[in-house]
């Protein structure tokens, strides 16, 4: 906003009347300068010249009166079938402070429009992402790790939240380091994105070597790359690895970017992506106690055809049934994506110190271990999972907050 644009901000929820739809702070990027009533709906004009058709309805329903709208919690009050079916404009124009101004019939109501929001909402994409880092793949060979101020977000420094958030979605990871070794800590760090996913582990659970083991993760084996609880409807976002004790030999960490493998399958060979993007895979848990069980692709897409999950643990798949054909084509093409996790130059390794936290999501970014010495000493690992969409949300707020802080001091 410019020095003397209006405040439109509303920090009162309890005012019977309000000028956005929602909790978001908007500037006036480019001012409404014409609207013109057009069959079934109105045309509006900016002064960037953009001209945007809109629907009656389109306006209607996000009308930002106590009528349509809940005051204090900005959602909506009336659905489609409650708008009159002969819905039209009877008045509209840019009022002087340049406001869309619109008078309903046969409702009669008076409705007014942010410039701000107009704009936003008719310019944005429908992608949920796209205020966000953008993903960045994996080179060849993989990133060095690099460890962050662990202690500064831990105390609640807001900009060394923002970057290591900001790593996590950008690039699938983010490493803390200089945390105190305390089990305090992975609920403490989880909960800054959001609240924790629950699991058959629990809330909060310890991965070390057990002498009665209902998962390869709870002994001392090495653990090729893999994605954790695959056989789960909705495979957790993120996953929390936090280290109190790391004395045995061996056990390195490895991490791999499954969304700069799966594009590398992709130019390598399409026919193998595609029937891993395509065929549904079988996964059940192996344990006394739960059975778990869900079939889908090894790469899942989301409805705007973009890979969003890599559903990849390999000793959690039941027999597949299928011809002959499709069964010889989908070992080839699963082979030839788990060689490519298995190539060095794919994988991050690193050792975790005491103090030490990976945070990955865990429906990109496959993690593993090497074998380590249960006798040479400790190896004990603190882990949670949580959600992308707490994450993806978490940094919406934070920018958000600092729009408003912008929006203050102007």
């Amino acid at each position: 906003m410019g020095d003397n644009d209006p405040d439109y901000g509303q920090d009162d929820e309890t005012l019977d009347e309000f000028i956005i739809p929602d909790f978001e702070c908007y500037g006036v990027e480019h001012a409404l300068t014409q609207v013109v009533l057009c069959e079934g709906g109105l045309t509006l004009v900016f002064d960037d010249h953009s001209s945007h058709r809109v629907p009656h309805l389109w306006l209607r329903e996000f009308s930002p009166d106590a009528g349509t709208f809940h005051t204090q919690t900005r959602e909506q009050r009336i659905a489609l079938t409650d708008l009159p079916e002969d819905l039209t404009v009877s008045d509209a124009r840019v009022a002087p402070d340049g406001f869309l101004e619109i008078q309903w019939h046969p409702e009669g109501l008076n409705s007014r429009y942010h410039p701000g929001w107009l704009y936003t909402s008719l310019c944005r994409s429908n992608d949920p992402l796209e205020a966000l880092p953008a993903r960045n793949l994996w080179p060849q060979p993989a990133p060095l790790p690099h460890w962050q101020d662990g202690a500064a977000v831990y105390a609640g420094d807001v900009e060394a939240l923002r970057v290591w958030l900001e790593t996590l979605h950008r690039d699938g990871v983010s490493l803390l380091g200089g945390l105190p070794a305390d089990p305090a800590v992975i609920p403490g760090i989880a909960e800054l994105i959001g609240p924790i996913r629950p699991s058959n582990f629990g809330d909060v659970f310890e991965v070390q070597s057990l002498p009665s083991s209902n998962s390869n993760a709870y002994t001392a084996i090495a653990l090729g790359v893999h994605s954790d609880l695959a056989t789960r409807e909705y495979v957790p976002g993120l996953q929390f690895l936090f280290c109190l004790q790391n004395s045995a030999t061996g056990g390195e960490s490895l991490l791999v970017d499954g969304f700069a493998v799966a594009e590398q399958l992709r130019n390598e060979c399409p026919e193998f992506f595609e029937v891993l993007a395509t065929l549904a895979i079988p996964f059940g848990t192996k344990d006394r106690q739960f059975d778990h069980r869900f079939c889908a692709p090894v790469l899942e897409h989301d409805g705007s055809g973009q890979l969003s999950t890599v559903r990849h643990t390999y000793w959690l798949r039941s027999p597949m049934h299928a011809d002959f054909d499709t069964l010889t084509t989908f070992y080839a093409a699963y082979r030839r994506f788990q060689t490519l996790c298995n190539d060095p130059d794919n994988q991050m390794r690193f050792r975790l110190s005491p103090g030490q936290l990976m945070a990955f999501d865990n429906r990109r970014v496959l993690h593993g271990r090497d074998s380590f010495d249960a006798e040479s000493g400790a190896r004990l690992l603190r882990g949670c999972y949580g959600e992308r969409e707490e994450l993806e949300s978490r940094l919406r707020i934070l920018y958000r907050a600092e729009r408003a802080r912008r929006q203050q001091s102007a």
